[in-house]
């Protein structure tokens, strides 16, 4: 019974092949400045989809202190945003009731499939 069971399961597998999508990976760097030019040390900033829903972690790291950053994230061809929160939590798209939570995100970028970089600035306006 057992050595059926394995019979129908590997002919399954070689009638429907599961379908891997091929990873690339994707590049953006830029700076966080607030509504004063001034840059913004310590800002959270995240790749996320911008359609699918996100499924994993979230890549992210903090700006230095001239405000600049650079984050990479190996993933299929999708469209993204990169978004910078005043708070560490990854949640960073979440209504939030705390007035000092402010969060920015670029316009949508279309990752193509093949491996790519963008320069992203990001501006927190009041």
């Amino acid at each position: 019974m057992k050595f059926a069971l394995l019979i129908l399961a590997f002919a399954l597998l070689v009638a429907f092949p599961q379908r891997q999508e091929t990873r690339y990976s994707y590049h953006a760097w830029g700076t966080v400045r607030d509504s004063d030019n001034t840059a913004m040390r310590g800002i959270n900033v995240c790749i996320v989809p911008a359609v699918r829903p996100i499924n994993g972690r979230i890549p992210c790291v903090k700006t230095g202190a001239d405000g600049s950053f650079a984050i990479t994230v190996t993933d299929i061809p999708d469209k993204y945003k990169v978004c910078a929160s005043t708070k560490d939590s990854p949640f960073i798209l979440s209504p939030n009731q705390d007035p000092t939570h402010r969060v920015v995100c670029s316009e949508t970028i279309e990752f193509p499939a093949h491996d790519d970089c963008r320069k992203v600035d990001l501006r927190f306006n009041e």
